[in-house]
């Protein structure tokens, strides 16, 4: 036994590659809005065998606590509607899935279904099926309380007259419907982006670059992301702030005399300088044009 697989490792290995298995590969864990909907990045691979039965009778299924709950050949008759978005002649079972709601929350199980031999449900066998990776799409949803915020850098330090940059990201589960970020106030230039990582979800990112200002020292600056659901009602929105550090020289200097009324000659009169600069001025020299004075 050990002689035969010792064999099928090598034949796999002179093929210039390790044999190819059933694994699939998506998150474990996408939040998704109530209302809203969820596109579910997903590929797969299949074992070489197989190969020549990946043709266009194949469907995907997705299947929640062993329900089906999606069927691509016939989705507007699914219990959630969607639609299959990757193309799985190009193992690309990538899937939206249209008005979430808690109901729907679980475990997710892709489930490749052809019109020939080719028929396999991706998941876990409690670690005894090798071939198999651990693929259970877990998928949780929350009614009212969007995802969280990513403010960066989360302690904003600068220079007066140089360019700051602030970047906000918020999880974009529905593609079709992504959040919308915006900046109060509003100080300078953003741009906006759709970022993927690298577990294929995806991220909407805005990066706000404003000239640093003494007048931004200690104000707050905050992002906010506000999220619609798919029948165009207003979703909830979440904001996240960082205060402005802005370092920068002496403003507004007064200097003022105590007492402040006229003095006999030669007694002794207070003079207090204050300015308004960061960090604060520790040290003032004064000095006056006629020597004798001081």
């Amino acid at each position: 036994m050990v002689r035969a697989l010792n064999l099928l490792l090598t034949g796999c290995l002179l093929q210039g590659a390790l044999c190819r298995q059933f694994e699939v590969f998506m998150p474990e864990t996408i939040n998704v809005l109530s209302g809203s909907c969820v596109t579910i990045p997903c590929s797969f691979e299949i074992e070489e065998k197989h190969d020549k039965n990946l043709d266009s009778t194949c469907k995907a299924i997705w299947k929640n606590n062993n329900e089906i709950i999606f069927d691509s050949s016939t989705p507007q008759q699914s219990t959630i509607k969607g639609n299959l978005t990757g193309n799985l002649l190009k193992k690309d079972c990538s899937t939206t899935l249209n008005n979430m709601h808690p109901n729907y929350n679980g475990n997710y199980e892709f489930r490749l279904e052809c019109n020939n031999g080719l028929r396999w449900t991706f998941k876990n066998k409690l670690g005894i099926n090798v071939t198999v990776t651990n693929v259970v799409f877990k998928c949780t949803f929350v009614s009212a309380v969007p995802p969280t915020l990513a403010l960066t850098p989360s302690t904003l330090k600068g220079k007066e007259g140089t360019s700051v940059n602030l970047s906000c990201s918020a999880p974009a589960p529905c593609l079709s419907h992504p959040p919308a970020l915006t900046w109060t106030p509003s100080l300078g230039h953003s741009q906006e982006t759709l970022q993927e990582n690298e577990n294929k979800t995806k991220d909407m990112i805005s990066v706000l670059t404003f000239t640093a200002s003494h007048l931004h020292h200690g104000k707050e600056i905050s992002c906010t992301a506000a999220y619609n659901k798919q029948d165009g009602s207003t979703g909830p929105s979440v904001s996240r702030s960082v205060t402005a550090d802005i370092s920068y020289l002496p403003q507004d200097i007064t200097v003022s005399v105590s007492p402040s009324r006229s003095v006999p000659e030669d007694s002794n009169v207070t003079l207090t300088c204050s300015s308004n600069a960061n960090p604060a001025v520790r040290n003032y020299t004064c000095y006056s044009k006629d020597p004798t004075l001081i």
